[in-house]
């Protein structure tokens, strides 16, 4: 589970210091935490401005670009025009309630992983392997080695109780549900 906010620094070198936790990190980590989960809080050592919105799109700038393309030029044309509080109010209203949904879909998500993959996985597509091989029937049709290892041994995974796929099924139907008031909402709002 990520912790809370990871607290940093920035100093006029262009240097960070994770406040969190007592070291001196660069950018790439501090997208390398962003990536794992963690909500960062940028601050800039000199006059203690919150800077984080500066330094995530310093990421995204140099480190994501590719991800720029998921906005329209439209869109990145209307967020230079616009008035700074009128472009927020019709950001959060437009994007509020999906980026909650999101998040908590996420999380949701996260937490089914950790009680499905239980233990430190060692190897990255060992338990997408074992996942696999339940959809193709085939025992050990998903766990053939990507770069010609052979992969560690694992003992079989048991079947998960009915109970815990009822709970999936009941979440299931919870996140859709939520989805169908947020689409209603939406478009009589």
């Amino acid at each position: 589970m990520p912790e809370a906010r990871v607290q940093i620094k920035k100093y006029p070198n262009r240097r960070y210091y994770d406040a969190t936790h007592s070291r001196h990190i660069t950018l790439q980590e501090v997208h390398d935490l962003i990536v794992a989960g963690q909500d960062v809080c940028v601050t800039d050592s000199r006059t203690g401005d919150d800077i984080t919105n500066s330094v995530l799109t310093q990421i995204l700038l140099e480190r994501d670009e590719p991800k720029l393309d998921l906005f329209p030029s439209a869109v990145l044309h209307l967020v230079i025009r616009s008035n700074r509080q009128v472009l927020r109010t019709w950001l959060e209203r437009s994007l509020g309630p999906f980026v909650g949904l999101f998040t908590s879909s996420q999380k949701q998500l996260e937490a089914f992983w950790r009680q499905a993959m239980p233990g430190n996985m060692a190897v990255p597509f060992d338990w997408a392997g074992r996942f696999m091989q339940g959809f193709s029937g085939v025992p050990g049709a998903a766990s053939e080695p990507r770069d010609g290892n052979a992969p560690p041994e694992t003992s079989p995974s048991p079947e998960p109780p009915a109970e815990t796929l009822s709970e999936l099924r009941a979440r299931l139907e919870e996140l859709q549900r939520r989805v169908e008031e947020l689409t209603t909402a939406r478009r009589s709002g």
